[in-house]
């Protein structure tokens, strides 16, 4: 049963939370992940140490205390990992556990001197291990957990007694080592933003049509499928409007390409307020355009979108004092349940495609279905 109010245990847990977070400092790595790896470690360092052991014993006998580390810690090493790899998502407990295990039991062995004293050196890997997998919070506990250890060697082992500069040289040392440990976190925790942001505005820009700000042809196709997809699990269909701009060549020989590129960033922001927020607007190239929407009801949702883009273009006289106006032909295309699913996005592209000629020659300013031979003139 646990003991204290929820409100008690929600403020111990929040404490926890900030001493010994569970997440990973760059958010590029599980958890779980990083505790196997640090059980790894700790086995490894185990044998290393188990190797001095023996080494030492060749030259001189081993204390009592030493003979149980050498029992104990491997036990522990071994049961960390096992469990590890049983239960691996990590908890306060067995992390706070492992922090003081890892960073009191090379203090511990220190604490003897002699040729002992070298495995004070363990507590730098430790302290800046942990900081390294598990960031800056475990960086700063595990060199505290160190320093205490130390101290205390300093205060009641006769060899730390006798050799209190060197035991101060590795306070020192400790300290000196998470400073720079710590900068070089904060340093990678920088970088590692920067590259996100860098990462993310090129992944904007990837899908992002440069000149209208629109998405582009490789953002259509990806939420083309993901529509698709999604009207498929709810039973709705998908329309697709194909339109150019009629009228749009002659302002380009006329004027030149920079009226050209300002015509079509004015129909981009004109035919923009007009869509739906959930309607998807792009241009796939040059100035062809096309939205993509889920429809409710029945094909009038598609019909009143047309309308809006056709009235959008039909506003624009940028050019009306040379002469020169521009309109839209739109092609619609709806999808249907029995339309092969492997190939209704191609069926959608080439029907709106259709379409929208068959509205030019019908005579422009207008829309036609992919199933139609008629449909309405502005």
């Amino acid at each position: 049963m646990e003991g204290g109010s929820p409100a008690t245990r929600v403020e111990r847990q929040g404490v926890l939370d900030r001493l010994l977070p569970l997440g990973h400092w760059l958010d590029a790595e599980t958890a779980q992940s990083l505790d196997a790896g640090q059980a790894r470690t700790r086995l490894l360092c185990t044998l290393i140490a188990l190797l001095g052991f023996f080494f030492i014993e060749r030259i001189a006998e081993l204390p009592a205390g030493i003979i149980g580390v050498a029992i104990v810690f491997p036990l522990y090493a071994i049961g960390y990992s096992i469990r590890v790899r049983l239960s691996p998502a990590p908890t306060h407990a067995r992390r706070g556990l492992a922090i003081l295990m890892d960073n009191l039991v090379a203090g511990y062995v220190a604490s003897f001197g002699g040729m002992l004293a070298a495995y004070v050196g363990f507590n730098f890997l430790t302290t800046v291990g942990w900081g390294l997998r598990f960031g800056r919070h475990y960086l700063f506990l595990a060199t505290a957990v160190a320093i205490l250890g130390m101290a205390w060697n300093l205060a009641a082992s006769p060899y730390w007694q006798d050799h209190e500069l060197f035991g101060a040289t590795i306070i020192f040392g400790l300290i000196a080592s998470t400073i720079n440990a710590s900068n070089l976190l904060g340093r990678i925790a920088s970088a590692n933003r920067r590259l996100a942001e860098k990462m993310e505005e090129v992944a904007q820009l990837a899908g992002q049509d440069q000149l209208t700000q629109l998405p582009n042809r490789l953002y259509f196709q990806e939420r083309l499928s993901q529509i698709l997809a999604a009207a498929a699990r709810s039973g709705r269909r998908v329309a697709l409007l194909l339109f150019d701009i009629d009228g749009f060549k002659s302002v380009n020989d006329t004027l030149g390409h920079e009226a050209g590129d300002r015509l079509l960033e004015e129909i981009a922001r004109r035919v923009g307020r007009r869509m739906r927020e959930a309607d998807t607007f792009a241009r796939l190239g040059g100035d062809e355009f096309v939205v993509l929407m889920e429809i409710a009801r029945d094909d009038s949702d598609a019909v009143s979108v047309a309308e809006a883009v056709l009235s959008a273009v039909a506003e624009i006289d940028m050019y009306a004092a040379q002469g020169l106006r521009v309109s839209a032909s739109i092609g619609i295309a709806c999808s249907d349940p029995a339309m092969a699913r492997e190939r209704i996005a191609d069926l959608l592209l080439l029907g709106a495609d259709r379409a929208m000629y068959e509205a030019k020659r019908a005579g422009k300013a207008c829309y036609r279905f992919a199933d139609e031979s008629a449909g309405t003139s502005l």
